[in-house]
């Protein structure tokens, strides 16, 4: 009887450090769909990039989500939002890209794109500048010198091949990682940018469930 009066209080001391744990209890919003996000987003222009995606917990599981909020007239801000596993799993593909999308004349869209999407192309921002290559490479004025850095972009150099394209696919809602794949879950600046989330992703990390079996057995199973 002790062995499961003993299994029943580790399992109560789990389940309260999972939801002491738990970003809802520091106040943060939770959403489950796209169209969720957008509410809370202020101001226009302004892209979402999904930065982070991580979850919480040991029986329990709480899942979360980090966004970088780039605004056209001003500094860039962080949120955390809690999410359900469904949404971050449907959503998980496009870490490093801009998932949602407010323009200047409140039209707003949700088609993954590379981050910056937004504000290439818009002479607001910057001009075309024709590079050794022939191709036109996107470059932001001065004053818009550290848009660039605020988007994860390292160095990325966008085209008016790929403008053309973002063009297209959002249009069309289809998702678009880049000329060459480099945004995204797979994609090569992602990786390089958001190393935290794949440093997770590692096998050799801890799995609780496994200390947790391992536990049981050591201290309460005989």
């Amino acid at each position: 009887m002790n062995k499961f009066i003993g299994y029943g209080i580790l399992l109560l001391i789990y389940l309260g450090l999972s939801k002491s744990l738990s970003p809802s209890e520091l106040g943060i919003s939770y959403i489950n769909s796209k169209e969720s996000l957008s509410k809370l987003i202020n101001g226009a222009p302004s892209t979402v990039i999904l930065t982070d995606i991580h979850s919480i917990g040991f029986l329990i599981k709480t899942y979360y989500h980090k966004y970088k909020v780039v605004h056209g007239f001003q500094s860039y801000e962080e949120i955390i939002v809690r999410t359900s596993k469904q949404y971050s799993d449907s959503i998980k593909d496009y870490l490093g890209m801009s998932i949602f999308r407010r323009y200047p004349d409140g039209r707003e869209t949700y088609t993954p794109l590379p981050p910056g999407s937004i504000f290439i192309g818009n002479l607001s921002f910057g001009k075309w500048l024709r590079h050794n290559s022939g191709d036109k490479i996107w470059r932001f004025f001065r004053v818009y010198r550290q848009i660039p850095t605020f988007l994860g972009w390292l160095d990325f150099q966008p085209t008016k091949e790929l403008h053309d394209m973002i063009l297209i696919y959002e249009k069309e809602n289809k998702p678009l990682h880049g000329l060459n794949n480099e945004f995204g879950l797979l994609g090569s600046i992602t990786k390089k940018k958001y190393t935290p989330y794949y440093e997770r992703q590692k096998p050799q990390q801890i799995e609780i469930d496994r200390f947790l079996k391992n536990y049981l057995k050591e201290n309460f199973i005989k």
